[in-house]
């Protein structure tokens, strides 16, 4: 399909099971990203970014079946045998058919991380048990419930175009992959993707809406879109049934597009305080929805804005990491980003260099928290981001946007141990001419500092490191800043930090070389980064 299609394409979130290893049904079954990041505690590190000793992609398996469907979306991990699931092994949906009609793909696969790749499931609108306007056109909404039952979202259309889009359905399979029920009504209106907590035979499950109203709603953008709250029971020989239905968001913004079908809200994950974070790819946001488990009312536009533009680039799948931080894949390049529950944007990696913009959907945390897998549309693979091995053979390799090691000392800390830091200006693509430290890390001003005062601090200093003054040091400009404007003022944790022009200056940890300015214009920590110019004017653009 067009790379305009793939980019802009966004039922892509994230659809987590826990994993599990019995070789039978059991009783319990949790099936959200909350768990995932639960049961994989083991290997992770409490005092860096989780993105940030990942830097080796590798191919599993192709994930195009015999029908060739193309575009994989979904994807879970098999948390239990049962029929033809297979514990350890992950299900893909498919949300094109070959010809690339977009909403006409009817495939689900089961890949094992060895790379053996089975048919799980492939579904005939005509023989649907049930109601689903439009047909099937399998989205990115995949779950795996109690009794082996798997959940997968259908936003249809006839001939591939958002015109001809339906509401769709939620289509119920057995573990033999054969459709015995199906989900549909009011409330569901595009199912686009999905996230699930599942204890004992009892499961929520959560859906994000795009085509709240119907096709002709969004030819502008819309403040409508919705996410869903399902209440379900099932069990060994026990279909899924329904026991409620709560809106418990609305107001999300969606757009329907010729070529790209629709943009709406993507991702979901489930934190264990409760929270539901949304990805809102209008506009690049991450969205928190409090008390998601529990509340009555739908949360107007779509929560708390928890974080937006920065690294985000049109952000569509969403998993929680071990650490509890969110980890989005971009629409808008072929990076991941990690956030954390505060909002702090700290980490970014690049999965996928060759084709890039449009190609990352689908993420799961791989057991033991040792990688992540990930679908790639833009080579309809299933791919695995992970440490790697020196010397090792991959399919691609990524370059890090974010620190490779927690215990890398700060840009700010590279400075040589004499009695002057230096400061000293570089050139950049995006921005012009900017002020960088002596290693050659961007320099950045923080907006709330008011070019008066330090206020960064604490955990908010973790991220962006402010550019020190340790006792008995100076600060030193090159000969292209003005000298007048070099100074320091007190930081409130002990010392001093350089300033420039008034400006509080900080480096930043996801700048993990020289020359780069991932950090500008991101809204972090209460406030906008911008960098600085040798003139002392901060740039708000780029």
């Amino acid at each position: 399909m067009p790379r305009t299609s793939i980019l802009a394409l966004v039922g892509v979130a994230l659809a987590v099971a826990g994993c599990g290893s019995s070789s039978k049904t059991g009783s319990s079954s949790t099936t959200t990203a909350a768990a995932s990041a639960t049961t994989t505690t083991a290997s992770t590190s409490s005092s860096g970014p989780f993105l940030a000793k990942f830097t080796s992609v590798s191919k599993v398996a192709s994930t195009v079946p015999a029908n060739g469907d193309v575009n994989p979306y979904g994807i879970v991990l098999v948390p239990t045998s049962v029929g033809k699931l297979q514990a350890g092994q992950l299900l893909i949906s498919n949300f094109n058919t070959k010809e690339g009609g977009q909403g006409t793909g009817t495939t689900i696969m089961q890949v094992s991380t060895a790379g053996k790749v089975s048919l799980f499931a492939s579904i005939d609108a005509q023989s649907l048990p049930g109601s689903c306007p439009g047909g099937v056109g399998l989205t990115t909404a995949l779950n795996i419930l109690p009794g082996g039952y798997v959940v997968v979202g259908s936003l249809p259309t006839t001939n591939g175009k958002s015109a001809t889009a339906k509401y769709g359905c939620l289509i119920v399979l057995d573990s033999e992959g054969k459709a015995v029920e199906t989900i549909a009504g009011k409330n569901i209106q595009g199912p686009w993707d999905s996230t699930a907590k599942s204890e004992g035979s009892k499961t929520t499950l959560f859906i994000s809406n795009a085509l709240n109203g119907g096709a002709a709603k969004g030819i502008y953008t819309i403040d409508n879109s919705t996410v869903l709250r399902i209440e379900l029971e099932s069990g060994e020989g026990q279909a899924p049934k329904v026991l409620s239905e709560t809106v418990i968001a609305d107001g999300i913004p969606w757009v329907d597009s010729a070529e790209a079908l629709v943009l709406g809200p993507t991702g979901l994950a489930l934190a264990s305080n409760g929270t539901l974070y949304v990805a809102s790819t209008d506009g690049s946001k991450i969205l928190a929805i409090s008390e998601a488990m529990t509340r009555t009312t739908p949360a107007a536009k779509g929560g708390t804005v928890l974080t937006k533009g920065g690294h985000l680039k049109e952000p569509l799948g969403m998993v929680l990491a071990p650490n509890g931080n969110i980890i989005t894949s971009n629409g808008g390049d072929g990076n991941m980003v990690e956030t954390t529950p505060a909002g702090q944007q700290v980490a970014v990696q690049t999965a996928d260099k060759k084709t890039g913009a449009g190609s990352l959907f689908g993420l799961v945390i791989a057991p033991e928290g040792k990688g992540i897998y990930f679908v790639d549309d833009g080579e309809n693979t299933l791919n695995l981001l992970s440490e790697g091995q020196a010397g090792a053979s991959t399919e691609s390799s990524t370059t890090a946007s974010a620190p490779t090691s927690t215990s890398k000392p700060s840009a700010a800390a590279s400075a040589p141990a004499a009695k002057a830091v230096s400061v000293s200006v570089r050139t950049l693509p995006n921005v012009g001419a900017v002020l960088v430290n002596s290693g050659g890390h961007t320099l950045y001003t923080f907006a709330p500092d008011n070019h008066s005062k330090v206020t960064c601090v604490s955990s908010c200093a973790s991220v962006w490191p402010p550019l020190k003054l340790a006792s008995g040091e100076t600060a030193a400009g090159s000969p292209q800043l003005k000298a007048s404007l070099l100074s320091s003022d007190p930081d409130p944790e002990g010392g001093s930090v350089i300033t420039y022009a008034g400006w509080p200056l900080y480096t930043y940890e996801a700048d993990s070389a020289a020359g780069q300015d991932n950090g500008q214009t991101i809204e972090a920590n209460g406030g906008h980064w911008y960098v600085i110019a040798p003139s002392g004017k901060v740039i708000t653009t780029g």
